[in-house]
Order: C-alpha cells, then structure tokens, then sequence
C-alpha cells in the first residue's frame, strides 16, 4: 500500500476507534444499578447468575446474542486501536499531523451524521441497530419484560448522548492539537 492509501485508511477508521472508545469509557463510568450492574456483568462473562431475576428464555437468549455482539465489539476495537496505532507511529511529525487534523473532521463529519440520525428519531436508529445486530428479532419485549424495566429506553438514551458528545470532544481535540503542534512548529 502506498503512503496515501494508509492515510486514508487512518482517516476511515479513527472515527469508529474514538466511537467504540468512548463506548467503552461510558459504559465502565456509568453508574448503574444492582440489577443492571449484575447483568453487565452477565454481558461481560464475569457470573452466569440471572436467575435470581424474574427473567425469560427469551430474555436470556437476547443477552447471549448481546454478549456475542459486545464481544466482536472489544475484539473489532483491539484491531482498530493496533492498526491506528501502528499508522500513527509509523510517520513523520507532519504526517502525523495531517492525520490528527483530518482523523478529527472524519470523526466529526462521522458523529455528526449520526448525531443527525438520532435528532430526527431516536427510536427508529435503536431499531434500525437491533435489526442490523440482531436480525433474528429477539431484541422485542412488553413493557414488563425485565430487560425492558431493567434497561428503559431512558437508559439507551442517555448512554447514546454521552457516547456522541464524547466522540465529538475527541474530534475537536484531535482538530485542535492538529492546529497548535502546526502553531508551535511554525514559532
């Protein structure tokens, strides 16, 4: 591949990195309850204990298709953070500028289409994600359901927000080392 070519690469894939970062740093500093703290734990493989909980097989099933998905999600973040990584250290000061900067405006253009997406309908892009990651369409329960009472749309809501604004943040700090290492370079 030739010097360009990887340069794009790094501005495709930084976006979903900071994403599924700030994912991973939301979702770790989120105060949650026992009862949501027990089921994260359930996700991330630390007890297989739920059934304390007034909980169905097709609750259960939801939340091993869940643990499936954050799993590919911790594996795809790995690769994306070596492969960003290794672009990254691989050039000069002024490549690796030119790849804060422009890294940043992808993430920004990026989060800011989805920042849209959620704007007009939050319920239809939460629909859209469960069909895409859980086409076999488990992911439907009452209002009642202890997933549901659990995890209230609020919840959804709330991590989504966190997460955008996150991403957004390491965006304009990207945008804006980019501008003071070009300032101080030039001093």
């Amino acid at each position: 591949m030739n010097q360009k070519t990887i340069q794009i690469l790094f501005i495709i894939l930084i976006p979903f990195l900071l994403i599924l970062f700030s994912y991973k740093l939301i979702l770790f500093s989120t105060d949650l309850n026992r009862t949501q703290q027990t089921t994260i734990d359930f996700l991330n493989g630390k007890t297989t204990a739920l059934t304390k909980f007034n909980i169905t097989q097709a609750e259960i099933s939801h939340l091993k298709d869940v643990q499936i998905v954050m799993n590919g999600t911790n594996y795809f973040f790995y690769v994306l953070l070596f492969i960003c990584t290794l672009i990254f250290t691989y050039y000069n000061k002024p490549s690796k500028i030119k790849l804060l900067k422009y890294g940043g405006i992808s993430t920004l253009a990026t989060i800011s289409l989805f920042l849209i997406t959620i704007l007009i309908s939050f319920n239809f892009t939460f629909k859209i994600f469960h069909q895409i990651f859980f086409p076999q369409g488990n992911w439907m329960f009452s209002k009642t359901s202890f997933l549901i009472t659990t995890f209230p749309i609020t919840f959804f809501i709330s991590l989504t927000w966190k997460i955008t604004l996150l991403t957004l943040f390491f965006a304009i700090i990207f945008i804006l080392l980019s501008y003071f290492i070009t300032k101080r370079s030039e001093s």
